[in-house]
Order: C-alpha cells, then structure tokens, then sequence
C-alpha cells in the first residue's frame, strides 16, 4: 500500500527490499536501474510513465549534493526555461504509477505481490488504462498481483475472457461471514 509520503521523500529507505510495502526504497531501485544502464528496463518504465499525456521523461542528476536523492522528472509542455522538476512537486498520480511500473518491471522485485486500493490519486480513465499495461507487463515479466479497489473504473480495465485474469467480489452478509464470488 504505497504512501505519498514514502514515495515523495526518499530519507527512509525501509527494512524490506528492494520496495517496501509503503514505497519505501523506490529512489534506490530506480538508481539502481539506471546504474546498472538497464536500458530494456529503463525504456520500458519510461514508456509505461508516458500513459500521462504531460509526461516525457526523468532522471537521476550526475551531480548533486552528498545524500541528495531526487528525480528530475520533465513536463513536456513546461518551458524549455522549466528543464526539470523534482519528486517533491509532482503529482501524486505520477509517483503512484512511478512505484507501480517499477514494481512490475524490476527483476529485483517479487513474482507475487498484492496492491491495496490501487485506484488511490489517479482519475477514472487512468485506472483502466494503468489495469490493462499492468496485465500485459505483468503475462511478459511473468509475474502476478492482486489488487484491491472501490473503483469501478478499474474494472474496465478487466478483460474477463481471458483466462489468467480473475474478479473477485468480496463482501459480508448481515452476520459479518465473509462472502467471495
């Protein structure tokens, strides 16, 4: 369950690795992509993010101050005087789909995951675009998740005649037993 919190500043970086459950460390397994000049993963994180329309690309400065750790992240209808700007004032959207793609595209993170209320910051149309990249990544990297969500929207993105996607509606009756379908 991602936390804007975790997500925005990068000074608490968590026991588990390389992502923790509130988002903690995605500074340091994106730093470790472009490190490593992982371009198929970096490529692909970077055409996921391209599903917002102001988005163009980001990156990790070269130079900056000892123990600094910030994206400069690049709106395309920005100025060219506006190069960049940091994780501390993008979208929340952004930072959520940020965590979410790297998840899925890490060879570093877990085959098996689960995300709560997947549909947090992001508009309607997003929800069922971002469900539908998230199946394609996840049949290509071989990996699966399970999302929670309220969010009809997400739903959309849903294809139920394929086999290895699944809806699950769970609910409780009057005497608090848990009811799935």
């Amino acid at each position: 369950n991602p936390e804007n919190t975790y997500l925005r500043n990068f000074s608490d970086e968590g026991q588990i690795l390389p992502l923790g459950i509130k988002g903690e460390g995605l500074f340091k397994e994106i730093k470790r992509i472009f490190e490593k000049k992982n371009k198929s993963q970096i490529n692909q994180i970077l055409k996921e993010l391209r599903i917002l329309d102001w988005f163009d690309s980001f990156s990790i400065p070269q130079y900056s101050f000892p123990g600094e750790k910030a994206f400069q992240i690049k709106d395309k209808y920005l100025s060219e005087t506006t190069d960049f700007f940091d994780q501390r004032i993008a979208n929340e959207g952004f930072l959520f789909l940020l965590f979410y793609f790297t998840l899925l595209i890490s060879e570093k993170t877990p085959s098996f995951f689960a995300i709560d209320n997947i549909d947090s910051s992001l508009n309607p149309k997003l929800c069922s675009e971002l469900i539908i990249r998230m199946t394609k990544i996840s049949k290509s990297k071989k990996k699966q998740f399970i999302a929670t969500t309220h969010n009809p929207f997400i739903l959309d993105g849903l294809d139920l005649r394929d086999e290895s996607q699944r809806l699950f509606v769970v609910s409780r009756n009057i005497y608090g037993e848990t009811n799935v379908n």
